[in-house]
């Protein structure tokens, strides 16, 4: 379900305070967080923008 590619993030990126803070284990990319988003609302009715705080931060950007 993901790409499962590596990828470095610095300080400045919002999951790397998530990551640090072990509120999670691993990083999912920008592309693979919308299609797994996608994929949880078509499942469940319920709205992209309520499932995770961190996508809404990322498109403000």
């Amino acid at each position: 379900m993901t790409c499962k590619k590596h990828s470095e993030i610095d300080s400045k990126h919002p999951q790397y305070q998530k990551l640090k803070r072990g509120e999670s284990k691993i990083f999912v990319c920008s592309s693979c967080n919308k299609n797994i988003q996608g994929q949880a609302s078509a499942d469940t009715n319920i709205n992209v923008n309520d499932l995770d705080q961190h996508d809404a931060i990322l498109r403000r950007k």
